[in-house]
């Protein structure tokens, strides 16, 4: 790492692992960003078209010869347990005036769903690489969901509008379990905007 500096004005740099991969990314004063990833040659496996620039051993050259098989797979079940728990937390927060902690578990349903959908398509879900391309009728249900301002009334309308469109995505993968999840998330968002009325805080 001390070399990198050395050689290149780097402002700052971070650090992480995904499994034995370990990454290193670069910022240089001019803004250019450099990745850089090291993984044990027992462990590569590449899924994506490369060019090999440089291989003492062949074993990248023999990897990327061969590329692994590799689509997302929606995991319909697991992403559907966090979403029922962001939907009550976001509606639970919006009526005790957190408004800043409803925003954020509104944010998450909001995710998953276009998540669910870039996966349902084949498209890696990271960092909403493709969420730009998915059909816009699927996409676009969710715009309503994004709120101008910080009120109950406007967070819990927007979460209605965030967990309709998630179990509709939901429908898409597992029809069974969005009919068992649409009924209590639904009444519970509606339960909690009459709530706010109630209570004065819409």
């Amino acid at each position: 790492m001390s070399l990198v500096y050395r050689e290149w004005p780097v402002a700052h740099h971070y650090e992480t692992a995904f499994g034995s991969t370990l990454v290193r990314g670069f910022l240089l004063e001019t803004a250019l960003v450099i990745d850089l990833a090291f993984t044990p040659s027992a462990d590569l496996n590449i899924w994506a078209p490369v060019r090999v620039a440089f291989d003492r051993t062949g074993m990248a050259t023999r990897a990327a010869q061969s590329p692994a098989a590799w689509s997302p797979t929606p995991d319909w079940r697991g992403e559907s347990g966090f979403a029922w728990h962001d939907v009550l937390h976001a509606c639970t927060a919006a009526n005790r005036g957190r408004l800043w902690q409803s925003l954020y578990f509104l944010q998450r349903v909001r995710n998953r769903t276009l998540g669910l959908a870039s996966e349902r398509h084949g498209l890696e879900a990271d960092e909403f690489k493709h969420v730009d391309d998915l059909p816009s009728d699927e996409r676009d249900p969710l715009l309503p969901s994004l709120v101008s301002e910080l009120s109950p009334s406007s967070l819990l309308g927007a979460v209605e509008v965030a967990t309709h469109a998630f179990i509709d995505e939901l429908t898409r993968g597992d029809p069974a379990l969005a009919n068992r999840l649409a009924q209590p998330l639904l009444s519970f968002v509606q339960a909690s905007r009459e709530d706010g009325v109630a209570h004065g805080t819409r």
